[in-house]
Parts: C-alpha cells; structure tokens; sequence
C-alpha cells in the first residue's frame, strides 16, 4: 500500500479554502502547515505492552505473528479512512499500535 494513500504525485491539486474549511469543522483535522509528513519523520509513542505481555501474546500466536518493528506498527497507525489519512498526513501517529 502506497504511503499516501491515493493519487497522483504529478498531478497534485491544492484544496480550496472552502473544502479546507469543511474538512476542519466536519473532521476535526486542520490544514497541514507543511509538506506531507514522511515515514521517517513521524514519531511514534513507546510501546506500553510489557515485556511479560508480549511474551505471552508470542506464545499464543507464534513469533512469525507479533511484529513490533517501527514499519509494521506505523503501517497499522489508524485505518485508511479521510480522517486516518489527513491525521497521519499531519504527523499524527498517537493511536500507534504496541504490537501488529
């Protein structure tokens, strides 16, 4: 899946400032202030599982299954819906998971 999601880098449209507005009042999500966060910029909280969770979780499902790696827990950071999409465009990673 592609970082941003949808569309065409070359042919990128500047929203205006009606929609932007919109967007703020109905989605809560306010005009980036700059460029569209890439992967490596955007901080991740700590993982709050302990270790004695984690270890549980992997026996139960098997190593190959729990992933903690910073890739697979920003890849699974909200869904894929406008809202989800326009956060982490803003950098906001807070609803990263512990372990995918």
């Amino acid at each position: 899946m592609r970082w941003a999601g949808w569309g065409d880098p070359a042919h990128a449209v500047e929203l205006p400032d009606a929609v932007t507005a919109l967007l703020e009042q109905a989605l809560g999500v306010r005009r980036p202030q700059r460029a569209p966060a890439r992967p490596g910029d955007i901080e991740l909280p700590p993982p709050a599982l302990s270790p004695r969770i984690l270890d549980a979780l992997t026996a139960a499902v098997g190593a190959d299954h729990v992933h903690t790696d910073r890739d697979a827990r920003l890849r699974h950071t909200r869904g894929r819906s406008t809202p989800d999409l326009l956060k982490l465009r803003a950098d906001d990673a807070t609803d990263a998971p512990d372990a995918v």
